[in-house]
């Protein structure tokens, strides 16, 4: 009796504990604290409510509306114990991320001591960040923290909570007094990352003629400058001067902003981010060589902020070819072994493969001959540029246009390929365009999958170059045409988006899907196997993310943000913003 007693007690508790299991589910809340979600600049969660068979059903939950004054068109929100955060270049606010009902704002405003000339001016950049209880938000050139259960600002943060970030910098890197930060040209554009009590910003701008971004580290207690590298060394005294000394002919060292937030690896110590553009954008004259280290796919050490290895994905740069996008780290098993990689996707349309422990290039990146004809005096092309391969020895396939196809004979004589120099005595057309390729919005990386997913815009340039002055400028740009298209007014630049998987360890595309319209947004990949992108012409997909098809669409006037997933209460939600609306779907 005694033993089967035990075993019916043991059923008993077995029923017991799975009946608390299946509440807990109902109950379990799952956080979105990162532009990115996590370290890894991944963008992938394990919510799987949401699914391939399912995700037709969706419905907009709950949208919460600002003035369009606020501008929030760029953000990805983050979520916390239930409440959802998103910031403008004045105010913060936090709404109930289950209802959408408003729980506090907080205005910006400054102390009097740093209220200085359009000194919180722009807009709140991709969104805020979390850590410690805290909420990180940047506005124009400066970062203040406040209270996330309260909106109180933390007093210990900087002067009463708020931090003028970029002159902190500057005066910690190049000792001195500066004047208003905005009037230099610097901006916050990118969300923080946060690890171990420490905040990593870059700064972003890259065409304001700055010298060389700035990426800072600084404690998240105090907001005091721990380190700040610069992409761009100036001197000797700057962090990769040797290697960069020679690739800038007499003229400025400027350009190289970063644009997006940076990823972080603990276990290897190191930190990921990319440098963008040279400036100026066309003309090249006075910057004869690589220009390194703009266009940079770049790592340091984490605690010192010392150069690890950089990867140059355009040499001397003439077309604005950001790269602006990710990076994303990933890990995959080959062979018995895990390979630990990083991504990074530009203007170019390539997928730029590396792995992070090297940044030697997972499958080869060859440097191949380009177009070197030009007209402009004094200009010197680069001769090459890297052109990432699969592992099967192949050209990788692009995910977006790199050469237009124009139906007019006439237009047809003026398309030129990729890395064509732009002439002062013929207009250009060429692809991508100044905004095509990947921009800001961040890829993603699925381990369920082990594909990686860009998004890109299929835009044409037509261009050329004329002397202003003393200098060299690009003439008014005529409209871009694409494909097959004749109609080319003033006004629209004709242009299309894709969304791409590429498999992470063999650089191969797996597919790729194109729609009308564009934008800027990255994507959201889940344990569902759904793929999230905001796309374009005012349109939210999901896609299947093993195949690419489509299985929901829901269309409104404008999408721009990167979505988010989250969970709150055992229920999975799905956001983004188009334009001033944040919109909230789930399951019906």
């Amino acid at each position: 009796m005694r033993s089967r007693s035990k075993g019916l007690l043991s059923v008993a508790s077995l029923v017991t504990w799975l009946l608390v299991s299946a509440a807990g589910q109902e109950t379990r809340d799952a956080d979105w604290p990162l532009h990115n979600l996590d370290l890894k600049n991944s963008r992938f969660s394990l919510l799987d409510q949401i699914h391939a068979s399912n995700v037709a059903t969706l419905t907009n939950g709950w949208s919460f509306h600002v003035a369009r004054s606020e501008y929030i068109s760029q953000e990805t929100p983050l979520v916390i114990d239930g409440v959802m955060y998103f910031n403008s270049g004045t105010k913060l606010f936090a709404v109930d991320a289950a209802t959408g009902k408003a729980v506090w704002t907080v205005d910006a405003q400054l102390p009097p001591s740093l209220t200085g000339k359009n000194a919180i001016a722009g807009s709140g950049g991709r969104g805020p960040t979390y850590g410690n209880g805290r909420i990180y938000a940047s506005a124009g050139a400066v970062l203040y923290a406040v209270d996330a259960k309260t909106g109180k600002f933390v007093d210990s943060f900087g002067e009463k909570g708020v931090v003028p970030l970029i002159t902190k910098a500057l005066a910690f890197k190049y000792p001195g007094k500066y004047p208003d930060t905005l009037d230099l040209g610097y901006r916050l554009t990118g969300s923080p990352a946060y690890f171990a009590n420490t905040l990593y910003v870059g700064t972003g701008r890259s065409a304001n003629l700055i010298p060389g971004g700035l990426l800072i580290a600084l404690d998240a207690t105090t907001g005091a400058v721990k380190w700040v590298f610069t992409t761009i060394p100036q001197g000797p005294a700057d962090e990769g001067w040797e290697l960069t000394k020679d690739t800038w002919g007499y003229g400025r060292r400027s350009g190289g902003g970063i644009w997006t937030q940076p990823s972080i690896d603990p276990e290897l110590g190191m930190i990921y981010f990319n440098a963008a553009n040279p400036s100026p954008d066309y003309d090249g004259t006075a910057r004869l060589g690589m220009n390194l280290f703009t266009n940079s796919i770049m790592a340091l050490h984490l605690a010192t902020g010392k150069l690890a290895w950089y990867f140059q994905t355009t040499h001397h740069d003439l077309w604005d070819s950001d790269l602006a996008n990710g990076p994303v780290l990933f890990d995959v098993t080959a062979g018995g072994k895990v390979v630990k990689g990083v991504a990074s996707f530009g203007k170019t349309c390539y997928a730029y493969i590396l792995n992070r422990e090297t940044g030697q290039p997972i499958n080869p990146i060859v440097e191949m001959p380009v177009p070197t004809t030009t007209d402009v005096p004094g200009e010197k092309p680069w001769p090459t540029q890297p052109i990432p391969f699969t592992s099967f020895g192949t050209p990788q396939q692009p995910f977006c246009m790199v050469y237009p196809v124009v139906a007019d004979p006439e237009l047809a004589k003026r398309v030129r390929p990729q890395f064509h120099p732009f002439l002062m005595n013929e207009r250009v057309i060429g692809s991508p365009g100044f905004t095509g390729g990947a921009l800001w919005g961040s890829p993603s990386f699925s381990p369920r999958t082990g594909f990686l997913y860009a998004a890109g815009k299929n835009q044409v340039a037509s261009l050329m170059v004329k002397v202003v002055g003393d200098k060299l400028s690009p003439a008014p740009t005529a409209p871009g045409f694409f494909e097959s298209s004749r109609d080319h007014d003033s006004s629209a630049v004709k242009v299309s988006h894709t969304v791409a998987a590429y498999d992470a360890l063999t650089g191969a595309q797996v597919w790729r899907t194109e729609f009308p319209g564009t934008t800027s947004a990255g994507s959201l990949v889940t344990g569902g196997d759904v793929l999230f992108h905001a796309g374009g012409n005012g349109n939210f997909f999901a896609f299947d993310a093993r195949t690419g098809r489509q299985l929901f669409k829901f269309a409104a006037k404008i999408m721009s943000g990167s979505p988010l997933t989250y969970q709150v209460r055992g229920k999975q939600y799905v956001t983004t913003i188009a334009g001033d609306t944040v919109l909230t779907f789930t399951l019906p």
